[in-house]
């Protein structure tokens, strides 16, 4: 009976951790309205209970992640936000103790889940979702 009960919970945490695996890969682009890509910044999925997010390259294209580098994110209904899109200042104030923040290149609107009017069910089709923002 020992053996058996050993088996047992052997094939019952290898099934729940198989089926804990089934995240999707996503990936997109993110531009502005005039087709240019966004230099930088991240891309946000947000549940109640889970967050991931991607880092945007320079290309403006991303990709989703968990945990690792290249897992993906668990399907679901998603609402979508971007964060650091911007870009440092090229003068300096003449005064060297002021503080330089970057400028924000995108509506604010986008940086908020609740006001971005951002959605995704993941997975997605062709696990593909492009987002397109309007300029500041």
């Amino acid at each position: 009976m020992t053996r058996y009960t050993f088996w047992l919970c052997l094939l019952i945490c290898l099934v729940v951790i198989v089926g804990c695996g089934k995240n999707a890969r996503l990936s997109g682009k993110v531009t502005f309205t005039d087709g240019e890509p966004a230099p930088n910044g991240l891309v946000i999925f947000r549940t109640d209970s889970y967050q991931s997010r991607g880092e945007i390259k320079s290309d403006g294209t991303y990709f989703m992640t968990s945990e690792g580098s290249s897992d993906g994110i668990p399907p679901g209904e998603y609402k979508v936000y971007v964060q650091g899109i911007s870009v440092m200042p090229t003068e300096r104030p003449a005064d060297p103790t002021q503080m330089v923040l970057p400028i924000l290149l995108c509506d604010p609107k986008y940086t908020d889940p609740e006001t971005s009017g951002l959605t995704c069910k993941v997975p997605a089709p062709k696990n593909k979702f492009d987002i397109v923002l309007e300029r500041r």
